[in-house]
């Protein structure tokens, strides 16, 4: 984005975030060049760590703790010289002195930032003006939430889920798989329509259903009430029904961290604003990861992505802007999803497609949908079908790199 970028490779370069874009800035940048000093700063008490499990086989472990699988051993850490710096956040960046204000009245000065900060867990209005939080709503970000929701959970309870996306049916095979009783609540016409053709969405409303999950479409929350200790004990929905819940989660999306960058002065829109070099307005502060908003060469607009794969690219781009390497090619995004013993893989942005291809048979278990636009294929949904996964994604590549 700004051409005053310099290729220094030393000085003290600061990673601002402990989740996969912070950790793998850290190394790829050691491994591009960077000579000089890499602190790695995180809010939590944790190294990073995989967040994927956390909807799924963490919240259904049987043991009473389980520690979250770390995206990089300790030993690598002193091995590349990384300096991880756990419990500390940034409360303010200081682009004039170049400093960055911590918790506990600390600062600590940079040469370079790169911002891998993440995003929160989006509120519902009704459950967020209270005088204190509901103990018994929950998000599902950190490990933390994870080990407060699966201490909740308990055979004949009854967890209110609000959002059919991919946390909130992660969450409720979880739930289901240990004996709870699951109501969900989508304000859209079916289960995972921002993402998914209705051939999908039916498929995974059926197999939810077929669990004892109770689907409610085009419904959302009305009022709820408080038991004496402050916990939500009943719920109203749109249409008419109220509800006694023990529990309730909302997965209803992720709102981008831009405040720290907001404050500091730099652009922001949906995300912090970034050039295909992940520089922001500032040349020495660079973002990465869940909370950038950067141009896509693939499909040809500013956007924002959440995913483990994005975030690897977008820290290994950001390790080649600072020590001047060659970025490698954008590559198109995928995601996925487990839920009981189906696998969900998506490759590409489905967004405006005009036809839809299904290969084999969606009653069959392993089958996927491929996503057209004016004749060109732009995504693919495959369901327990590696194949048509591979093969749309090589099919895609081939067209995006020639």
């Amino acid at each position: 984005m700004n051409s005053e970028q310099p290729h220094a490779k030393t000085g003290r370069l600061v990673v601002v975030g402990g989740g996969t874009a912070g950790a793998e800035a850290a190394f790829a940048s050691r491994n591009a060049g960077w000579s000089g000093e890499i602190i790695l700063l995180s809010e939590e008490s944790y190294p990073p760590y995989h967040r994927p499990p956390l909807s799924k086989e963490l919240l259904t472990a049987s043991s009473a703790f389980v520690a979250p699988d770390p995206l990089k051993g300790a030993p690598l850490y002193d091995r590349k010289n990384i300096d991880l710096r756990l419990n500390t956040s940034v409360e303010r960046i200081d682009r004039e002195n170049r400093l960055l204000q911590l918790n506990a009245d600390r600062s600590l000065a940079y040469d370079h930032v790169i911002l891998a900060v993440g995003g929160h867990a989006r509120e519902l209005p009704m459950l967020s003006g209270f005088d204190r939080p509901a103990p018994n709503v929950h998000t599902l970000r950190t490990i933390g939430d994870c080990t407060r929701l699966r201490a909740a959970f308990r055979t004949g309870r009854t967890l209110m889920i609000v959002g059919a996306g991919y946390i909130g049916l992660e969450v409720a095979a979880a739930a289901i798989e240990s004996g709870q009783r699951v109501v969900l609540l989508e304000a859209a016409p079916r289960v995972l329509a921002r993402v998914t053709a209705p051939v999908v969405s039916r498929f995974f409303e059926r197999e939810h259903t077929d669990r004892g999950v109770e689907i409610n479409t085009e419904t959302t929350i009305e009022r709820v009430s408080l038991d004496p200790n402050g916990a939500v004990d009943r719920v109203w929905t749109s249409d008419g029904t109220q509800y006694p819940v023990d529990n309730l989660i909302v997965g209803v999306g992720l709102a981008p961290n831009v405040q720290l960058a907001r404050h500091a002065g730099l652009a922001v829109g949906n995300g912090i604003v970034v050039g295909e070099d992940m520089v922001t307005t500032d040349p020495r502060i660079l973002a990465i990861g869940d909370c950038a908003d950067f141009p896509s060469t693939i499909y040809d607009r500013r956007m924002r992505l959440e995913s483990v794969a994005n975030a690897v690219e977008h820290a290994r781009r950001a390790a080649a802007t600072l020590t001047g390497a060659a970025p490698k090619p954008w590559q198109l995004p995928w995601f996925w999803s487990h839920q009981y013993d189906h696998s969900l893989k998506i490759v590409g942005l489905s967004t405006g497609y005009d036809e839809t291809r299904i290969i084999d048979d969606p009653g069959s278990r392993s089958f996927a949908v491929e996503y057209l636009r004016e004749g060109r294929l732009v995504a693919v949904d495959a369901i327990n079908h590696a194949a048509a996964f591979r093969s749309g994604k090589q099919r895609m590549s081939e067209a995006v790199h020639t």
